[in-house]
């Protein structure tokens, strides 16, 4: 009778691959659960389709599969022809091939035609890439005996589901309010005032002195350099910063009094000019330019390379106070190494060109509504406020491909910022791009919004303690707390 059986088994492995076509049988009520230690797989086993040769033998097994290639398999159940079934049941199939590469929870018979199920229970010890989010239960059918390494899926791959982090809730915060970017432009004119002056002449004049003073073609420099910084119809002067720069003749005090309300004669000039409010439209000093001196000299092919090297030392003494600079220009007049070129070339010559006065106006974005915004992003990103880009983002809907467009933008023009990086580390986390978060989560702070993604990524990872530490770490944070339910 042993030999009869054996017969069975060699034919029935021999003609496996024809049966291998279609298995005709499904699985209904699939439920997966965690109890203690263990994941306990339940589910009904349809027969009803099946048609089984006396001869032959079907194994349908549990397998629980990672994305890693990790696998753990469950118990099979054995499903026999009627000549098969006897020869089970007496035990003449122990010790063969085709059934010692399976466990088996339980063998049926196959009544070909009638309607037939299996009730399914049986559990796996639960390790911790089971808890991952690419886990996934698959229901092998083996009609060869071969093992589930050879075997077909009867149905689709169902996900475990064991790991909550895609449920989870991410928390964004909106950027503060700051002053706007500003974009500079830098000029120099040299703008003339009358001897020991300082009111500003915007048209010609003539002095006491009979000194013909006509500003307009040096004012007209500062207005081409409005028209060109104002040529964005998006933006507005948000100041204008004078610096006037005084030659050395002169006390040092009077030099700094001259340059500093000169200075400021220009400034109010241009703030009402520019109608800009006038604390927009500051003014600053350089009593004496000492500093452009020395580049005339540095430059000059008018002089010796002995007097060069005289007047630099000269320059390069150091001065500690207005009476050092005195010293400075009263050897400049009276040394004899320096007084016939101080009389000839420096006072009527060198000396006029470093009174200057340098601009630097800076211009910003107009206020404008949020639909506005949405366009300037789209040409001059870097003309905006974070909190501006954090409203056209909020424009569309949460981690949708233009909301994660603009947080990008966001973050490549404040890569820096602790804020940028925890939106743009929320928007990866939404996504289940957890890898990418990490990175901007290390520049993002120690925020209650940050531990929260860090509890969501140590879900998505299996490291449940660590998630549920994060979570409470975040305090009172609503998306936080719903997390930790949905973990416990």
């Amino acid at each position: 009778m042993r030999n009869i059986y054996t017969a069975i088994i060699l034919a029935m492995m021999s003609s496996a691959n024809t049966f291998a076509q279609g298995s005709g049988i499904s699985t209904e009520d699939v439920t997966l659960s965690v109890a203690g230690q263990h994941l306990n797989v339940s589910a009904e086993i349809i027969l009803d389709s099946l048609k089984l040769g006396s001869n032959r033998q079907v194994f349908v097994t549990p397998v629980v599969r990672g994305a890693a290639e990790e696998e753990a398999t469950l118990p099979s159940l054995l499903i026999s022809g009627k000549n098969m079934h006897f020869a089970y049941q007496r035990g003449a199939l122990k010790g063969f091939d085709d059934i010692s590469r399976h466990e088996i929870i339980d063998e049926v018979w196959r009544r070909n035609g009638k309607k037939q199920k299996f009730d399914y229970l049986a559990s796996v010890p639960l390790e911790k890439w089971m808890r991952l989010g690419d886990a996934r239960l698959a229901f092998v059918y083996d009609s060869c005996g071969c093992g589930v390494e050879q075997g077909q899926l009867i149905m689709d791959e169902i996900p475990l589901h064991l790991n909550p982090a895609k449920e989870m809730r991410t928390a964004m915060v909106t950027p503060a309010v700051t002053e706007l970017p500003v974009e500079i432009h830098e000029g120099k004119a040299r703008v003339q005032f009358e001897v020991d002056r300082t009111e500003l002449h915007d048209s010609p004049f003539t002095c006491r002195n009979g000194q013909k003073i006509d500003n307009r073609e040096q004012l007209r420099i500062i207005d081409d350099s409005v028209s060109y910084a104002l040529s964005d119809p998006n933006v507005e002067i948000a100041g204008i910063a004078i610096c006037g720069y005084a030659s050395p003749e002169s006390p040092y005090t009077h030099n700094d009094y001259l340059a500093t309300n000169r200075s400021k004669a220009l400034a109010e000039y241009l703030a009402d000019r520019y109608n800009i409010p006038r604390d927009k439209s500051t003014y600053s000093a350089v009593p004496e330019n000492w500093k452009e001196f020395r580049e005339q000299i540095v430059n000059s092919d008018e002089i010796t390379d002995r007097q060069r090297a005289d007047l630099l030392e000269l320059i390069d003494r150091p001065a500690y106070g207005p009476a050092d600079y005195d010293e400075k220009e009263k050897e400049l007049k009276t040394s004899p190494k320096f007084a016939k070129l101080y009389r000839s070339k420096i006072l009527p010559e060198w000396f006029p060109r470093l009174r200057a006065t340098t601009f630097a106006i800076s211009t910003r974005l107009k206020p404008m509504d949020d639909r506005h915004l949405a366009r300037i992003i789209e040409t001059s990103p870097e003309k905006m406020s974070l909190n501006q880009m954090f409203r056209v983002a909020r424009l569309y809907p949460e981690g949708s491909d233009e909301f994660n467009r603009v947080i990008d933008i966001a973050l490549a023009h404040y890569p820096d910022n602790e804020t940028a990086n925890l939106n743009a580390a929320a928007a990866k986390v939404r996504s289940g791009d957890y890898e990418a978060a990490k990175p901007l989560l290390d520049k993002a702070g120690m925020s209650a919004e940050v531990c929260n993604l860090r509890g969501i990524i140590a879900t998505a990872e299996g490291e449940f303690e660590e998630a549920e530490k994060w979570f409470e770490k975040a305090g009172n944070l609503p998306e936080a707390s719903k997390n930790l339910n949905l973990l416990r």
